[in-house]
């Protein structure tokens, strides 16, 4: 395909990599957009240091809100402009609603040959998927226009449906030859029965953030299939169906969707009275930032060691990298059609590769070595879930008074129980830690470490202690130290070692877990897969 011009929608580590592959063409314009001015900025004068022969255009703002009004981020804001912003994307979507939209703007202004769009569509359009926060305002009686307008302006129906159409009407109005999307499968390339998250809290088999996601990729998928199908337009999608790239190992402060963490010492250690509400520490964070070694990946967040070990594990997401997917994008721009989702919906998604998996033990080498050098671990950081965080510090802590499945053998739960309840008191920064973190650390008879916050229950719940809603607090979100949680572990990487050891000797290979990485001296993170894959709470495989 002969193209001079390109409009790239998104420029993070795929759209990125796909810009730099079309710049080695020479194109005449480039147009990169993103969300935030800095992302572009950062991006355009990187690129403009190395492909001379490119004229860069920088622009940003929300692709999904009318141009005019698409450096209106916050929503006290938006309903500022909320009788336009409603007209928008609620009255009849003709060409006169339309040509305000962003990508339509964008598009007369540049007259791009090729636009590639790979914004995390998915997480901005799903974000916002929060049943419980409606049932909340409608129970208290607390629904005003305000509240009726932001619920319309989060829901990601409408945002979709103005989009594609917006694409339709600009592509062919301005001769746009391709429309390429990136995308989501919104679960990594496993299935409804994900045991993980976006970093919020699981209300079911899913949280609200994965729900939201997949339901907004689902239908933007779906409105781009009918757009390809039906009209002469050449729109492709592709969708890598796994943890996608890499960008660099670090020692940083942890940053989650509540912000940077400070660390919060002064945690209180007390006993729960059921028929009470839960009260947090009253203390105040210290101006420290909590940090250990992470590797940033995407969507900004980041991920210790024993999560990347978990979500990269064989059975689980697994892992490709960022280069194959520009493969795939480029390939499809030069007419190679075998990764078009819009063809082969169920063949075409990109699964793990051999690339992938070299990359992931690369970034677990670069953690491993910041945490000798700064003499820390990297356990957990939220960003996978609050319940994947809570098993692996209860994995962790089985794991440092218990080094060996051999020990575990010789060890009942008692001793266990004894012996980490004694190591939490020798060692009170790793429940500064874990409380820092929004994570309270449950011991027996209703006593707790507990910070200023928690990941669950939300502060807007009701927090009153009663025994069902307690052990689904713990269940869900807390680390639990009780003998029970220590036998239900202990047994696990017991049962775990045996599984795996019987599968070696009979010479077989088992797709759906890493019998291999389970040994003598277990890893947390690999564990905690094995856990999920043994549940068939993983990626589906033939041999399961």
């Amino acid at each position: 395909m002969n193209f001079n011009s390109v409009l790239i929608l998104g420029s993070g580590q795929i759209g990125k990599e796909v810009a730099r592959r079309l710049l080695e063409k020479e194109p005449d314009l480039m147009v990169i957009h993103n969300l935030r001015k800095e992302e572009t900025d950062t991006c355009v004068e990187n690129f403009e240091k190395i492909f001379k022969n490119t004229k860069f255009v920088k622009s940003y703002g929300d692709t999904f809100m009318p141009y005019n009004l698409n450096k209106v981020y916050d929503m006290k804001e938006k309903l500022k402009h909320q009788d336009e912003l409603i007209n928008f994307f609620y009255s009849n979507l003709d060409e006169e609603v339309l040509k305000k939209s962003t990508v339509y703007q964008l598009v007369a202004k540049y007259n791009p040959d090729i636009i590639v769009d790979a914004m995390n569509s998915g997480t901005v359009l799903g974000s916002h998927f929060n049943p419980d926060e409606i049932k909340r305002e409608v129970v208290n009686d607390s629904v005003a226009k305000d509240v009726y307008v932001t619920h319309l302006l989060n829901d990601y129906t409408q945002k979709a449906v103005n989009f594609v159409l917006s694409v339709k009407l600009a592509m062919e109005e301005f001769k746009v030859k391709k429309f390429i999307k990136v995308s989501t499968t919104g679960l990594g390339g496993m299935s409804m029965n994900m045991p993980y998250t976006h970093g919020d809290t699981p209300k079911s088999s899913l949280s609200y953030a994965l729900m939201g996601k997949i339901s907004a990729s689902g239908t933007l998928h779906h409105l781009l299939w009918r757009l390809a199908s039906d009209v002469d337009l050449d729109v492709s999608l592709i969708i890598p169906s796994t943890y996608v790239g890499y960008d660099s190992a670090k020692f940083e402060p942890i940053e989650t969707d509540i912000g940077l963490i400070k660390k919060f010492e002064d945690f209180e250690d007390k006993k729960l009275t059921v028929g009470e509400k839960l009260s947090y520490a009253s203390g105040n964070e210290k101006d420290e930032y909590l940090e250990f070694p992470v590797v940033r990946a995407g969507e900004n967040h980041v991920y210790s060691l024993y999560e990347l070990n978990a979500l990269t594990a064989i059975g689980q997401m697994e892992a490709i990298t960022k280069e194959e997917v520009a493969d795939a994008v480029i390939e499809d721009l030069f007419g190679k059609r075998r990764r078009n989702m819009l063809y082969e919906m169920d063949k075409a998604s990109l699964g793990p590769t051999y690339a992938g998996c070299a990359m992931a033990e690369k970034s677990k080498n670069e953690i491993k070595e910041l945490m000798d050098k700064h003499n820390v671990t990297s356990i957990a950081t939220g960003n996978l879930g609050a319940t994947s965080a809570k098993d692996l510090y209860e994995i962790y802590l089985i794991k440092c008074v218990c080094e060996t499945v051999d020990k575990l053998r010789n060890c009942n739960s008692d001793v266990i129980h004894k012996a980490i309840c004694e190591y939490l008191n020798e060692n009170p920064e790793l429940v500064v830690e874990m409380v820092s973190l929004g994570l309270p650390v449950v011991k027996e008879n209703k006593e707790i470490y507990i910070g200023k916050y928690s990941l669950y229950p939300s502060v807007k719940d009701d927090l009153t202690v009663t025994e069902e809603k307690l052990e689904h607090w713990i269940n869900t979100a807390w680390v639990d130290v009780r003998i029970g949680a220590v036998d239900k572990w202990r047994n696990f990487i017991i049962n775990a070692y045996e599984d795996a050891k019987k599968f070696s000797e009979y010479k077989t290979f088992k797709l759906n877990r890493n019998i291999s990485a389970i040994k003598d001296d277990y890893d947390v993170g690999e564990i905690l897969a094995y856990y999920f894959n043994m549940k068939e709470s993983g990626r589906k495989r033939l041999d399961v």
